[in-house]
């Protein structure tokens, strides 16, 4: 039997561990109704045990685009971090990661999902793109989730993860920002790559960890609570690959967010050479992505996006349209050959 629980309620309860408020029930609802015109939505969490073979059957053949255009639907409403959009989006993407048969590893409480809390944020334009900027800090928190699965490996305590932010911009000034390229495009890879390994039916001798990162576009909130308050402890993590942006520009023509001399990145640039894919190091020049917040901790971890990137980019225009299948194609295949050489 599957069982119906209410994402938001799931979150107040997590989340309560880590901020005592009182009036939170009455003033999420309240933000709800006003900021977005919808009730709390409601989050399917399918019972692992309960996935049919023929749903399993069918999230296996299931590829990025098809991803990319749930992630984008009107109904996700942009994916906004804390917002119903998001949590629908949340809704979707566990269902896809109990069906594959992961394991949950997020919190006990909550199986998937990781739960955390979010200042509110102000929607800015800087040279025609959207933007956040920081809140007042002293305003109430909102909840929000990272979603985590596992594939458990012959050692089950080293791990290789890889990942994606889910989240996006949400609606401002009328117009849905559906974020495609950024980023149900890094999402849909990821989950194209663990699909091809299910398919493959070979057990890695160290354990693969999906993650897909909530609040990415509001300062890396959702992998800096992860590596804050980690499920499992951080020194397990032996590398982390993350997807960010991989939807669009010319075929095979990639760039690197991260330290040349580490194995993540070294691991993704071997495998672009096999496909004739070139993905060199790149200044961040003022931007970066979720693997920022491995890299603090010490943990060899890369991006892998684009060089076109911000063509599009935090502007409505950012939908299925502008990308590539076979750049997002070819994305998940470099990441897929670095997962094999870290993690088989």
């Amino acid at each position: 039997m599957q069982t119906r629980r209410i994402f938001l309620k799931t979150l107040l309860g997590l989340g309560a561990s880590l901020l005592p408020w009182s009036v939170f029930p009455a003033r999420m609802g309240e933000f709800l109704k006003s900021e977005l015109g919808h009730p709390p939505a409601i989050l399917q969490l399918p019972e692992t045990e309960t996935k049919g073979k023929g749903e399993t059957t069918e999230s296996l053949k299931r590829t990025a685009m098809d991803d990319i255009i749930a992630l984008t639907a009107p109904e996700m409403q942009g994916r906004k971090a804390g917002s119903v959009g998001e949590a629908k989006a949340a809704e979707y993407l566990i269902s896809q990661l109990s069906l594959l048969g992961l394991k949950p590893m997020g919190t006990p409480e909550a199986g998937f999902a990781q739960a955390f809390t979010i200042y509110p944020v102000i929607e800015t334009k800087v040279n025609g793109r959207l933007t956040f900027r920081p809140g007042q800090s002293k305003d109430l928190r909102i909840p929000s989730a990272n979603i985590l699965g596992g594939l458990m490996g012959e050692n089950e305590h080293e791990m290789i993860l890889i990942s994606a932010h889910y989240d996006h911009l949400g609606i401002f000034e009328g117009h849905v920002y559906p974020g495609a390229n950024d980023n149900a495009s890094g999402v849909g890879c990821i989950l194209d790559v663990i699909r091809k390994i299910l398919r493959e039916g070979k057990t890695p001798k160290r354990s693969i960890v999906i993650a897909f990162w909530s609040a990415e576009e509001m300062g890396f909130v959702g992998s800096q609570a992860f590596v804050n308050n980690p499920p499992f402890p951080l020194r397990q993590i032996k590398a982390v690959l993350n997807a960010d942006t991989v939807g669009n520009g010319f075929k095979g023509d990639f760039a690197l967010w991260g330290d040349g001399e580490n194995i993540a990145v070294k691991a993704i640039q071997q495998a672009a050479g096999q496909y004739g894919a070139t993905a060199p190091i790149t200044p961040p020049g003022g931007h970066n992505s979720d693997s920022v917040s491995f890299a603090s901790a010490g943990i060899p971890a890369v991006t892998l996006m684009t060089r076109d990137w911000l063509d599009k980019n935090h502007t409505p225009e950012d939908t299925s349209a502008i990308l590539k299948p076979e750049q997002i194609h070819l994305a998940s295949e470099i990441i897929y050959q670095a997962l094999h050489s870290l993690a088989f």
